[in-house]
């Protein structure tokens, strides 16, 4: 029997993060990175995992360093006011992180399956679903996909596998940017090493599992192993991406892993739309993404303006009656945004360019400065507050 105790474990922790970090990278980056011509983009993605790696190592330190939760261990360095400000950053990023993953899954299935009329309602029903995912709480989801970890890459691992063959590895070359760019400009290897880390943000959320972890001790194990699995998977996407394309016409596909899934054929040919079956691994990805940010803008919003836990209050009491029914409207309000930001982007365009722009001049390097400086502040007023054994040794051996 499961427990009911919203805990989860490593293992579980590793599942939910390769969900997070797999599905927008896989689908978005080739396109974008084969704008630098040849194997380069391969410079991208090795870059933009070693950022990611030192990303992480800032983040267990401040896990390692929290005594309740997130925002307790932020107010200790910034105060309250400026605590809660940074955590209603969080949310807002959060919010519309959701938004832009439901805009983007809502289109695959509408390109792929539907048809463009049909997006509102398929955006809707969407949005229902992470409603349900994220109000069933953390636990559940991860249960889930555990279960389904494995049901989607196993089948994933053997259509890779099919298409190694149809690689031809002279379109890997030349391994340096072909275009005019190098740096910040468009194909650039800078410009697509810090794509690649964005891709590897869902990371942060693992300043909000304090809470929830059962294990505390091997959550950093997990994170890397979840880090290195989904980076090593979008490496490979790519190389054979470009092998079967070249960078030419990788460019102008918009989804080029799944009109991949599309050229694969089975032995005995019995699966005539194999694509459609495929897109389910990222439908759950995309999914897993949009229930994740849900709930964390959720959880965030109630921590930064209740300030307390949001989670119900332990037993049947009046008061944890009134916890789950002040969450549900939050989740309700939360999901409504959700679709206005989503079908927002979807009607205008230049809309999403904007958001896109402010996330990587003001939200990217929100997410990676404020533990930073969190770490360096707190870092600090351990030193004051507590001096080092040596100078207390010293402090005795003068009173002596």
């Amino acid at each position: 029997m499961f427990s009911n105790n919203d805990k989860i474990s490593p293992r579980q922790i590793k599942r939910l993060l390769i969900f997070d970090l797999f599905g927008a990278g896989s689908l978005l980056l080739p396109s974008r990175l084969a704008e630098s011509g040849g194997g380069s983009g391969m410079w991208s993605i090795c870059f933009g995992l070693i950022l990611a790696v030192c990303y992480l190592w800032m983040l267990q330190i401040c896990c390692g360093r929290m005594k309740q939760d997130y925002m307790a261990y932020l107010q200790s360095g910034w105060g309250s006011l400026a605590a809660r400000f940074m955590y209603i950053c969080y949310g807002l990023v959060s919010l519309f992180v959701s938004g832009w993953a439901a805009k983007l899954l809502a289109d695959l299935v509408c390109n792929e399956l539907l048809d463009d009329r049909e997006f509102p309602v398929a955006l809707l029903l969407i949005l229902l679903l992470a409603l349900y995912g994220g109000a069933a709480g953390l636990e559940s989801r991860a249960r889930i996909y555990e279960i389904m970890y494995w049901v989607l890459a196993v089948p994933f691992v053997i259509m890779l596998l099919l298409c190694v063959r149809q690689v031809q590895t002279v379109r890997w070359f030349p391994l340096l940017p072909v275009t005019s760019g190098t740096g910040w400009s468009q194909g650039g290897i800078v410009w697509g090493s810090i794509q690649c880390f964005a891709v590897f943000l869902p990371l942060t959320f693992l300043l909000f599992l304090k809470s929830h972890e059962q294990d505390e001790s091997r959550t950093g194990r997990s994170a890397v192993s979840a880090l290195l699995i989904s980076g090593g998977a979008v490496a490979a996407v790519y190389m054979v991406l470009t092998g079967i394309f070249g960078s030419g016409a990788l460019v102008r596909e918009a989804y080029p892993v799944i009109t991949l899934m599309g050229m694969v054929r089975i032995p005995g040919d019995f699966v005539k739309r194999l694509d459609a079956v495929m897109i389910g691994v990222w439908f759950f990805t995309l999914y897993a993404l949009i229930a994740a940010t849900l709930y964390y803008s959720v959880t965030i919003a109630i921590r930064a303006l209740a300030g307390k836990a949001a989670q119900p209050a332990p037993g049947g009491s009046r008061e944890a009656d009134r916890s789950v029914r002040i969450r549900k409207y939050w989740f309700w309000g939360m999901t409504a945004a959700v679709y206005g930001i989503a079908y927002g982007f979807h009607l205008e365009p230049r809309m999403e360019q904007l958001a896109s722009k402010v996330f990587y001049m003001a939200g990217l390097p929100f997410l990676v400065l404020v533990p930073l400086f969190s770490n360096m502040i707190c870092r600090v007023r351990r030193r004051k507050h507590n001096p080092s054994d040596t100078g207390q040794g010293a402090s005795r051996n003068n009173q002596q």
